[in-house]
This record gives structure tokens, C-alpha cells and sequence, in this order.
């Protein structure tokens, strides 16, 4: 005979990261309108009543659910940036991991692109200054070590971002485009591709 799970057990076992986990493949799926917490809590195996104990209201369990894929995938970009010394190395490794953040994980590209067409100025906030503030700051001091007369640090740090975000957002289209063109390793070829962009078009020409 199978048992139903308790609700009051697994509540005491599922701590907020648990939670975070489970319910933002929802959010993804449906969006924020279109996922009620009941839903949410159905897929975390608890009560509706039990959710509310870790999340004042739903709002707040999707803004700490943006922040945890966010941040997981792209928080720690000083870290990674830590014991490189040359210009060139630098932007690599923050091309990695930026492309890793997305590579095999629809979820973060998944996420971002409703906010991104949902235009939620609150939520928009939450996530610049709660989640891309951070790594938006390392790719700038990346720009900083060019000579002066160079572009912005920050249009640096828009153009970094978007390159990587826009080349999985079109490779569906691109695959029918360009069939015979499709790389055994996309990963690499992207961070290649992107990198050798970002070096040769971040320096102007001197004359």
C-alpha cells in the first residue's frame, strides 16, 4: 500500500533553499501570474499554510527564488576573476562564466527573459541591485585596465552580458538557419567566439 507524505514532516525537513529549488522551475514554466501558491506549494510536498511559515506572501518567494538561480550561476564573478593578472585572462574567465550560467540551464535563461518581457520595474530593481550588481562591477573593473580613450566600463559590462545572452537566445533560430554550421562543442565556441569579440572590440584604433 503506498502512504501519503505528510505534509507536517516534510515541512520540517524542507528549509528555504529546498524550497527556492522546487518552486522556481514553476515560475519558469508559468510565470508569476500563473502560479498560485497553492501550486507551489503542491510541488514541494507541503500545505499552502506551511509555505506562508518561510514566505510572507508570493511576491517574496519569487524575488528569493530569482535571487537563488541568479545568484548561484553568476554571484560569485570575483571569485572566479581571483589570481588572474592579464587583460586577456580576465575576459575569458568572465566570458566562461557567463556562458556557463546559461549553458545546460534553461531555467536562468528561462527566468530572465520574462523579466526582461514583463518589465516589472520592482522586480527589475530587485535584480539589479540584489543579483547582477556584483558581477556587473568585476566586468567593469576588467574594462578599467584598458588605456583611457576606451569605452565606458559599463557599456563594456551591458555589451559582455548581452553578447553571451543573445547568442542563446537565437541559437533555436540559428540552428535552422545555418544547419551545417552547428558546433560539435557550443560552450567553447561561444566563450571563443565571444571572447575574441570582446578583445578586439574593446580597444579602438589608435589612429
Amino acid at each position: 500500500m503506498t502512504r501519503t507524505a505528510n505534509p507536517g514532516k516534510l515541512q520540517r525537513r524542507l528549509n528555504k533553499e529546498d524550497i527556492l529549488e522546487k518552486t522556481a522551475p514553476l515560475f519558469a514554466e508559468g510565470g508569476y501570474a500563473a502560479t498560485s501558491m497553492r501550486d507551489l506549494a503542491k510541488a514541494c510536498g507541503i500545505t499552502p499554510a506551511a509555505l506562508y511559515h518561510h514566505f510572507e506572501d508570493k511576491d517574496q518567494l519569487y524575488l528569493e527564488a530569482l535571487e537563488y538561480i541568479f545568484r548561484r550561476r553568476i554571484g560569485r564573478m570575483s571569485d572566479a576573476l581571483k589570481g588572474l593578472t592579464t587583460f586577456e585572462g580576465k575576459v575569458r574567465r568572465v566570458v566562461e562564466v557567463l556562458v556557463d550560467a546559461i549553458h545546460g540551464d534553461e531555467l536562468f535563461l528561462t527566468l530572465l527573459r520574462r523579466e526582461l518581457l514583463v518589465r516589472d520595474e520592482k522586480r527589475l530593481e530587485y535584480l539589479a541591485t540584489r543579483v547582477f550588481a556584483e558581477p556587473f562591477r568585476e566586468i567593469m573593473r576588467v574594462g578599467r585596465d584598458l588605456p583611457p580613450g576606451n569605452y565606458r566600463p559599463s557599456f563594456l559590462a551591458t555589451s559582455a552580458l548581452a553578447l553571451t545572452i543573445g547568442h542563446y537566445t537565437l541559437e533555436p533560430v540559428r540552428r535552422y538557419l545555418m544547419p551545417s554550421d552547428t558546433p560539435q562543442d557550443l560552450r567553447q565556441t561561444i566563450i571563443d567566439h565571444v571572447t575574441d569579440l570582446a578583445l578586439h572590440g574593446m580597444r579602438k584604433d589608435p589612429r
